[in-house]
């Protein structure tokens, strides 16, 4: 199992540097946390929320177990 996880976060870090990375992420700001709240759809429906990056520093995070309500 620990090998398959691996392989996601490999890949999914490949997609990051290729796509969002410049310096730092362009999705989080580095903070390992995208924070949609307050975000609806054209029809108003709301439909944010907080999330984890997929950042390096978002897998880190996720996997430390951190509490994105705090």
């Amino acid at each position: 199992m620990k090998k398959r996880i691996r392989e996601i976060h490999y890949i999914v870090t490949q997609y990051w540097l290729e796509y969002y990375a410049d310096g730092a992420c362009t999705l989080c700001g580095n903070s390992g946390i995208i924070d949609t709240r307050g975000t609806k759809t054209l029809v108003g429906w709301d439909v944010g929320r907080v999330n984890y990056c997929i950042c390096p520093n978002g897998q880190i995070m996720r996997k430390a177990g951190f509490d994105l309500n705090a």
